[in-house]
């Protein structure tokens, strides 16, 4: 029995898209046991050890959850600082701008 080209064009659509169904479940399962096992790539500013830069000063704190949520005034002006409160690293460290003075 003869196939018409359609009907091989279709069915090679059909393996294609059946092979790359298989990939990207093995690239869901890999990341799911990556991130499960901890071996994930940090996010930025992870990894990094939270100290309080010289001159600078807690005004307030908040927790929600895990974390620790600082705003630290210092010379350059203010910050918003979150914190690992499981480990201690920063996880995310937001500067405010310093004001404008406005020229006259």
């Amino acid at each position: 029995m003869k196939q018409s080209a359609a009907y091989r064009g279709l069915k090679a659509v059909v393996i294609i898209l059946g092979v790359l169904i298989v990939l990207g479940l093995g690239a869901l399962v890999t990341g799911m046991i990556l991130k499960f096992n901890g071996k994930s790539r940090p996010a930025s500013g992870e990894g990094e050890t939270f100290a309080l830069a010289p001159g600078s000063a807690i005004v307030s704190s908040e927790v929600s959850g895990s974390r620790l949520i600082l705003r630290v005034k210092n010379e350059t002006g203010e910050e918003i600082d979150i914190v690992d409160t499981q480990d201690g690293h920063l996880i995310s460290r937001i500067k405010a701008a310093p004001p404008q003075v406005p020229s006259h």
